[in-house]
């Protein structure tokens, strides 16, 4: 016992005399500081980062944006900024407004603001009470809203991310656009002819922004929105069934599927023509010379491809134009739907609304005739082939053709 009691003195002696490997802090010590109270962490730590960022890991100089820095994130070089602006996406280009003030303005400057869809198309409705009415066929939900007194009974024959092409009730020649959210008309010059439908190249406000008009003959016409006269085009004796704009040319339809591409300038006058002949597998309409629903109709794919979509009884075939001019049958449109319409017809994306109902490699069809057992609106399924009808719920009036709506916002 002696012994065992010798070595643990020995030991304490030792353990008292040795210097401590970590240095202890006396509880009355401890007690003071924590009475004090303690500077946030996120001051320190942007403190050591500023040191380090300044000075660069040993010697180079460079100083890093910092929050607190004078050369922050909102003093980047305009140049640059414009040049980042310019290889974004819509989408991101809203984002890049969100950042500053700064930011914002250059991002302006780089490229007006575009609009975003927020849900899949909606279909506009004429209601008897000369309301109109905004159908989705994927939750079944109609909504009602009011244009402005001068506006309520005009007839759509266009519309562009926001803009509606209107035609009055009391003057069939009097057209101009409306913007229903902003209240903002802008009249655009008398017609010389009764409109079938109306296409515009950009929203209102964006470089070069043209509308063209095709009459219910075999006319078609071209003005600015601040245009004194329309520009009637000389294309001879043909009849058209759809209109489009496609990489800056305006592309007609005829009924027995050759496509006019016209390239224009209104300023000079000057105009040129190429015609390109249908598809092998094209069909007309079937019926009458001039068929009352339309058998072929021309929208730009999600991927900025120009589709031309023949409709043959209750079937429709795809074909795209290739890199030789040619047309080239598709047995797939992948993940993307075609929203197809006697006054506007449209390419979505469906992965931008999952979950909304959208169904990818599809078609949807809206007219104002019933087909066959087919109602407004039919859903092709290039899958398996099956054409199947949506019930539209409300009423409306049956002889003013159905407008397919992309819902948007702008920045």
């Amino acid at each position: 016992m002696k012994n065992l009691k010798a070595a643990l003195d020995e030991e304490k002696s030792a353990l008292e005399i040795a210097p401590p490997l970590i240095e202890t802090v006396k509880p009355k010590t401890m007690l003071k500081k924590s009475s004090s109270k303690p500077k946030p962490c996120s001051n320190r730590t942007e403190t050591t980062m500023n040191k380090s960022r300044k000075t660069g890991g040993g010697g180079g100089g460079v100083v890093f944006p910092t929050r607190s820095s004078p050369s922050g994130w909102s003093q980047l070089p305009s140049e640059l900024l414009d040049q980042i602006c310019s290889l974004l996406s819509p989408s991101d280009q809203h984002r890049v407004r969100l950042i500053c003030s700064a930011w914002r303005a250059v991002a302006k400057q780089s490229s007006p603001p575009r609009p975003l869809p927020f849900d899949p198309p909606r279909l506009l409705l004429l209601r008897p009470d000369s309301t109109v009415s905004f159908f989705n066929l994927f939750e079944c939900k109609l909504l009602t809203c009011s244009l402005p007194v001068s506006h309520r009974r005009s007839r759509c024959v266009g519309y562009l991310s926001g803009w509606f092409v209107l035609i009055s009730d009391q003057n069939p020649f009097r057209i101009c656009l409306l913007n229903p959210t902003s209240l903002v008309e802008i009249p655009l010059p008398l017609l010389e002819f009764p409109a079938k439908k109306a296409v515009l190249s950009s929203p209102p406000g964006f470089a070069n922004c043209t509308v063209a008009i095709m009459g219910r003959s075999s006319t078609i016409a071209l003005s600015e929105p601040a245009g004194k006269r329309w520009r009637v085009l000389d294309l001879g004796l043909r009849i058209f069934q759809d209109l489009t704009f496609w990489r800056n040319q305006l592309c007609a339809l005829e009924i027995n599927g050759n496509v006019l591409f016209c390239n224009f300038n209104l300023i000079s006058g000057k105009t040129s023509i190429f015609t390109l002949s249908p598809p092998e597998q094209w069909r007309p309409g079937l019926g009458q010379a001039v068929p009352q629903s339309p058998s072929g109709f021309l929208v730009e794919s999600t991927a900025g491809e120009l589709l031309l979509v023949n409709k043959t009884h209750l079937k429709f075939i795809v074909f795209k134009l290739d890199n030789n001019c040619k047309w080239e049958q598709v047995d797939r449109i992948g993940d993307q739907a075609l929203f197809l319409g006697v006054i506007r017809s449209e390419a979505v994306r469906v992965q931008r609304f999952i979950g909304s109902g959208l169904r990818e490699n599809s078609i949807y069809f809206a007219n104002k005739k019933v087909e066959l057992n087919v109602g407004v609106v039919g859903v092709f399924s290039m899958e398996d082939e099956c054409l199947e009808s949506v019930p539209v719920s409300g009423q409306y009036l049956v002889e003013s053709d159905p407008v397919w709506i992309s819902p948007v916002i702008w920045p």
